[in-house]
């Protein structure tokens, strides 16, 4: 049974990290599908995310890291995807991944398992981790080093 897990993942967070093990731990795999969001702009570009993500996950080897261009549909049937995980943290990611599970079913023909966030990962989005980081916070608690430490050299190259 194939199983991915899409996202743009722009950082990745420990909400999306926790999700990911969640999923490995009853499907015994995950391909980890990073998709650019053309509504967002990114922080880190697609090679770099694979290259982060990749580094977090390294010691699975049930674990895939890919990146897709295009629609999502065109990789689920281009892959034999059988189920397409979403991570939820609230009532209005519910009806979001919802729709999307509905449009998902009807358009590439993949089934859509929700796995709810743990509750001290409700209110972590990448959007958030920015936010906080690039405004002075402290984001540790949000995102694996591996990440901070890009972060903190990706920053520091801008300055």
């Amino acid at each position: 049974m194939k199983v991915i897990f899409p996202g743009s993942f722009d950082p990745l967070t420990n909400g999306h990290k926790n999700i990911i093990l969640k999923a490995l731990d009853i499907f015994g795999y995950v391909d980890i599908v990073i998709l650019n969001n053309f509504n967002k702009k990114a922080l880190f570009s697609l090679e770099e995310r694979k290259n982060i993500i990749s580094d977090i996950f390294k010691k699975y080897k049930n674990i895939d890291v890919h990146i897709h261009y295009g629609l999502l549909c065109d990789y689920i049937s281009n892959n034999n995807v059988s189920v397409l995980v979403r991570g939820v943290r609230n009532t209005l990611d519910f009806e979001s991944e919802k729709i999307n599970a509905k449009v998902n079913k009807e358009l590439c023909g993949v089934e859509t398992i929700l796995f709810f966030s743990d509750k001290s990962d409700e209110h972590i989005s990448s959007t958030v981790v920015k936010d906080v980081y690039f405004n002075g916070g402290n984001i540790e608690l949000y995102v694996d080093k591996v990440v901070l430490d890009i972060l903190g050299e990706k920053f520091r190259r801008n300055e």
